[in-house]
């Protein structure tokens, strides 16, 4: 079956976030935009990500593992998509 269902509900649901976060993105000030940048996961979390990742790519996960697997997949997209608001957020200060 390959992938291209999984690439197009991505697209889809990054696209449905951003379009959900641009207004907060447009009530970022500098600061809380250093903030959202310094958010990290704990290393626990770390270790669990990866575990999971290990037993994903050895076709080992349990129906439980896999919905949290992309749960954590789920929490790193958002992430993503707010720091990277928040580095425009920064950047256009600086051009400003």
């Amino acid at each position: 079956m390959g992938l291209g269902w999984y690439t197009e509900a991505s697209m889809s649901t990054s696209d449905l976030l951003h379009r959900y976060l641009e207004p907060v993105a447009l009530a970022l000030t500098p600061h809380s935009a250093r903030a959202i940048l310094a958010v990290q996961p704990t290393a626990a979390d770390v270790a669990r990500i990866e575990e999971l990742g290990r037993k994903a790519n050895d076709g080992d996960l349990s129906d439980e593992e896999r919905d949290e697997y992309r749960t954590y997949v789920d929490a790193g997209d958002l992430i993503s998509l707010l720091k990277a608001k928040a580095r425009l957020t920064l950047a256009d200060q600086a051009g400003h």
